[in-house]
């Protein structure tokens, strides 16, 4: 892992994406162990994995990210199974629906977007790390409700596929 670029800006925005991208890696990897926690840090950043008892990951869809759900919660598996979309949480932070208190917010449900449009943003350690749909769709459901916490990769809505 590399130590961020002094100079700021898009270069700061790779290093945090490759810091989640090796956290994402480390969870795998601590997946039947009975690590309940782990912590490393480097340069000026820290990482904290702490895995809860009574938690899975959920299998994935082809086209979606892997959602955490608890155990003998078979509502998210059977949503993802229907064909929706998820949108998921790309870290723990607290989520919110638009940019700022008060202002408008990113989506609403019945709302089209593209792909790569942001639809929410957590926060996490005092930054706002965007959230952008993956694949364009229509918004069907937003699951989580504005300034909920949120917990790495679960399900924050589900969008229904675009129609060709």
């Amino acid at each position: 892992m590399s130590e961020p670029a002094p100079s700021g800006g898009s270069q700061d925005q790779d290093f945090v994406r490759v810091v989640w991208e090796e956290a994402r890696d480390l969870i795998k990897r601590l997946e039947g162990t009975t690590v309940q926690r782990f912590s490393v840090e480097a340069g000026g950043t820290r990482i904290e994995i702490e895995r809860r008892p009574g938690t899975v990951v959920a299998p994935a869809l082809a086209s979606t990210a892997t959602a955490v759900a608890p155990i003998g919660d078979g509502a998210a598996a059977a949503d993802a199974a229907d064909g929706r979309i998820t949108v998921i949480a790309p870290l723990v932070g607290t989520f919110y629906r638009s940019p700022s208190p008060g202002a408008k917010v990113f989506v609403e449900e019945g709302d089209v977007v593209d792909a790569g449009q942001t639809v929410a943003i957590v926060e996490a350690m005092k930054l706002m790390n965007q959230v952008t749909a993956e694949q364009g769709g229509k918004v069907a459901e937003i699951v989580a409700k504005d300034g909920d916490w949120v917990e790495f990769e679960q399900v924050l809505m589900y969008l229904e596929p675009a129609e060709a």
